[in-house]
């Protein structure tokens, strides 16, 4: 969480490599009151963003070039900063990666393509706004 004028904003960690699709998903929560994302398109720059600032919900994208959503989910959950800290995956090929997300016990999954009133639904839901 970080505070962006009088406001306590959730800091919102998209890592989406489909630079269009990761802006539209960032400007969409950027305009949620309360909620500021942050877009990396790589996992390296994810875990370079993480040493700067602890994220509130991450959004992962599955298929992301050099190591997938699921690796970077797993080192990132090493990080006892992290450990607690909910996902929303999105995919395009869901079942596919059913056992994946059961063995990590991931709860939400979008499907591309994907409704965003879900993904607001979804992160308010996982990280709700702060009280004013």
């Amino acid at each position: 969480m970080v505070t962006v004028g009088n406001i306590r904003t959730r800091v919102v960690l998209v890592v989406e490599d489909d630079r269009p699709i990761g802006e539209l998903l960032a400007d969409v929560i950027n305009e949620e009151r309360g909620y500021r994302a942050i877009l990396v398109t790589r996992p390296t720059e994810a875990l370079h963003a993480i040493e700067q600032v602890r994220p509130d919900l991450l959004v992962l994208d599955v298929g992301l070039p050099g190591m997938s959503g699921f690796e970077l989910y797993d080192r990132l959950h090493q990080d006892e900063r992290l450990r607690g800290v909910p996902v929303i995956f999105e995919t395009a090929v869901s079942r596919e990666y059913g056992p994946e997300f059961r063995k990590r016990g991931i709860r939400k999954v979008l499907q591309k393509p994907f409704d965003l009133n879900e993904l607001i639904d979804d992160i308010k839901e996982l990280a709700p706004p702060v009280a004013a």
